[in-house]
């Protein structure tokens, strides 16, 4: 039997996405692979009741952890941190929640599982702070901005090092523990917060994951994945996507075979893409342009409120 501990940080605005996720990850997870999922929320965060009936609902001994973090437990509730959003840091301290297991393996919220993950959590990472994949950023393209960005980062606080997405991440809690106060000592500028922050602050630490374990299917494989990894998750070999570059629900801008397979596990649980849409409208707010009364509400176009075709 493998144990396998997984790990899920949200508030109310993205449970809906995590119960998706959840379900994809119950339903890919072999018969010797017993789950616990660990969720760190946000006080009063939604969704409880139904998170817990979907593990209850797999029979192969899963089971649910539900903790929610008071702002007095979160280091990075201060004023250097105040224009972030608290959750995200929430996947750098689960060793402070969690202090009976050892390791555990963070899924990003929008993160959809393909095959049984025993074999990423079984990966020996007790030599480094955690394990994860490059970022995906086209670092070999001159005028690409992302890549221009991750290059810069990588040149002026890596050591010319390898920058890393972590929006998977396979923890070794003792050693996050150890040298959680590296965290606070680290001072770079943060454009991706976390990301920045766990690269810079645990470069040369870093154990590097296959790509087939994070996949961003909406991104082209850059030159820095191999041969061999890019013909792995070309051929379908992927276990994890990363749906973050583009929402999974949104039919028109989602890869088609990201989209029916979030469409597959939500209809597993009673959820219809439409939902999605609505609930995290209701959280993030519409962006103003230059143009009166036009505003950018997840990459679409509204004048007065209403949607516009961009054709």
């Amino acid at each position: 039997m493998d144990k396998v501990n997984v790990l899920y940080c949200f508030d109310s605005r993205f449970w809906r996405m995590a119960a998706v996720s959840m379900e994809s990850l119950l339903s890919t997870a072999n018969p010797t692979t017993q789950l616990t999922i660990y969720c760190m929320v946000a006080p009063g965060t939604k969704g409880h009741r139904k998170i817990k009936k979907i593990v209850k609902s797999h029979k192969n001994g899963a089971k649910l952890v539900w903790r929610e973090i008071e702002p007095s437990e979160n280091p990075f509730a201060t004023p250097e941190f105040s224009k972030y959003d608290p959750v995200t840091f929430y996947r750098c301290i689960p060793h402070r929640f969690f202090k009976d297991i050892d390791k555990i393996l963070y899924l990003n919220t929008v993160t959809l599982i393909f095959h049984d993950l025993a074999e990423l959590f079984n990966m020996d990472v007790s030599s480094c702070a955690f394990g994860a994949v490059y970022d995906m950023a086209p670092i070999h393209e001159a005028n690409n901005e992302m890549g221009a960005f991750v290059r810069d980062f990588s040149h002026k606080y890596l050591n010319d090092r390898p920058y890393y997405n972590t929006g998977v991440l396979l923890l070794n809690l003792k050693r996050m523990a150890a040298a959680e106060n590296v965290l606070f000592e680290t001072k770079v500028p943060l454009r991706y917060p976390v990301q920045d922050l766990l690269n810079a602050a645990f470069t040369g630490k870093i154990r590097t994951l296959p790509l087939k374990y994070n996949l961003a299917p909406a991104t082209p494989i850059p030159p820095q994945f191999s041969s061999e990894e890019a013909a792995v998750v070309n051929s379908g070999g992927h276990v994890i996507v990363d749906c973050y570059y583009t929402w999974p629900y949104d039919r028109e801008h989602s890869n088609k075979l990201v989209y029916e397979t979030f469409v597959k596990y939500a209809g597993n649980i009673g959820m219809k893409p439409e939902m999605f849409a609505k609930e995290i409208d209701k959280y993030v707010p519409a962006k103003k342009t230059y143009v009166r009364h036009v505003t950018i509400r997840q990459g679409k176009i509204f004048f007065f409120g209403m949607k516009v075709d961009k054709q």
